[in-house]
């Protein structure tokens, strides 16, 4: 009874087993490349990387410099540069150069080394191969200003070179230079230099290679450049300057930067213009010290004026020996005139006093010798009686009373130079300011293009 009223399960149709083989097939894929890609992706980009690099290099001939691009027989080669300065340091005046640091940077097109079209599965956005340097074309730059410069290498050599699918190549080294500068000094120390540096090819004329700046930035500095340098700070960085290299074997393509450097004033205002107008004014204390006083007087001259020649000594060895005139030989030249002024002005002073205390004694020996004369004509002879001054008192001097003397005129010559000495003197040497720093802001302000130094 109950055999005849039970149900039988249904067997599966055979396309609901197909459709659950088929999603079983389709998972086990699917977590097959969900667990698996890192290892079998990361070593088929790699190999394709050794395959495409393979491939380049195999018929690859660094001996000859890369095609044109736009596929003719004939054209340069154009390579886009720029400029990353890391340090800029040491700028020698006497040696008219400086040190920089920097990542240089060329970018061409090398139609052997596109990959793009050879085939490969997701080829890599770019090469970075910095071992196949020497496998490679590279452009034959060099810096014609450089006088030493070096590599660095440590702990590898601090260079990459990066190959694009479509054939652009680029080359970063970081190089350090010591360059030349050659230094117009007529200003110092409220000068400005300009120092060009320049990059040429040494063997490719203008048919195989022309240079170019890159368009959107050139020339970057690293932050803090410029400003840390003890003597001067980087103004202005500028390109784009003709510079091309004509010679009897040909023209050659040339890029220039150009480093505008100003010299800070404050140092050389403290330990330059300060003590120099010191001892200026040190030397006109010899004008207010009596005129009897031979060994203060002398000896104050005589000191202030080798304290003046030990200083130009001294600034002189810092600069190189250039044939010209400087703003500060100027200067140093007049307070040298000044103190030698003030020394002269005594030497004149004694002359004339010795000169006057020498007739002054003639007529006191002539007086003398007359009044004797006198004496021995005289018969009746009345005696001398001195007024009485016992009851005189003598007045002390108070200091407005020598204030007064101080600058009131007296009649006596020797010393009537000295009173208009002290008044002249530093008024001319005031004047002579007003004239120096005048003509100096206006040459400095118009010193300050880089069009005004070359």
């Amino acid at each position: 009874m109950d055999d005849k009223f039970s149900v039988k399960p249904k067997p599966p149709s055979k396309n609901a087993i197909m459709t659950l083989l088929s999603y079983l097939i389709i998972h086990h894929q699917l977590l097959l490349f969900l667990m698996v890609p890192v290892g079998i992706r990361g070593e088929y980009s790699m190999r394709s990387e050794q395959e495409i690099l393979n491939t380049l290099l195999k018929n690859y001939d660094m001996r000859v410099r890369p095609p044109p691009v736009n596929t003719s027989t004939e054209g340069a080669v154009n390579v886009r540069v720029n400029i990353m300065i890391r340090m800029l340091s040491k700028i020698d005046v006497v040696n008219m150069e400086y040190s920089i640091q920097l990542t240089f940077r060329e970018e061409w097109t090398d139609p052997r080394l596109a990959y793009e079209h050879l085939g490969f599965y997701n080829p890599p956005a770019f090469l970075t191969v910095p071992h196949v340097k020497k496998s490679l074309w590279i452009p034959d730059t060099f810096f014609p200003t450089e006088k030493a410069a070096h590599r660095h290498l440590i702990d590898m050599e601090n260079m990459f070179l990066r190959i694009h699918p479509d054939g652009k190549v680029l080359y970063s080294s970081r190089i350090s230079l010591t360059s030349s500068c050659p230094m117009r000094l007529q200003l110092y120390p409220l000068d400005y230099q300009s120092c060009n540096f320049d990059m040429v090819s040494y063997a490719h004329t203008m048919n195989d290679i022309m240079y170019e700046w890159d368009p959107v930035k050139p020339v970057q500095v690293k932050p803090g450049v410029g400003s840390d340098l003890p003597n001067f700070v980087l103004e202005n960085i500028t390109t784009n300057t003709d510079c091309t290299s004509h010679t009897n074997t040909g023209s050659y393509g040339c890029l220039r930067m150009n480093l505008l450097l100003k010299r800070q004033f404050s140092y050389y205002l403290v330990q330059l213009y300060a003590p120099t107008t010191m001892i200026v004014i040190v030397s006109w204390v010899s004008f207010w010290i009596d005129l009897h006083s031979t060994a203060g007087r002398v000896a104050l001259g005589v000191t202030t004026l080798l304290t003046m020649t030990t200083m130009q000594s001294a600034i002189n060895a810092k600069l190189p020996p250039v044939s010209y005139v400087k703003v500060v030989d100027v200067w140093l030249g007049a307070c040298q005139a000044f103190v030698f002024g003030a020394l002269l002005e005594y030497a004149f002073v004694s002359y004339q006093d010795s000169a006057r205390q020498n007739d002054r004694a003639r007529e006191k020996a002539a007086r003398k010798a007359q009044r004797r004369r006198e004496k021995l004509e005289m018969v009746d002879a009345e005696v001398y009686q001195p007024p009485c001054t016992c009851h005189t008192f003598e007045a002390r001097e108070t200091f407005r009373d020598k204030l007064r003397r101080y600058f009131t005129k007296p009649d006596y010559l020797p010393a009537k130079i000295d009173f208009y000495a002290r008044f002249v003197v530093p008024l001319a040497f005031l004047a002579f300011n007003i004239i120096y720093w005048v003509s100096c802001l206006i040459m400095s302000a118009n010193a300050s293009t880089p069009e005004s130094l070359v």
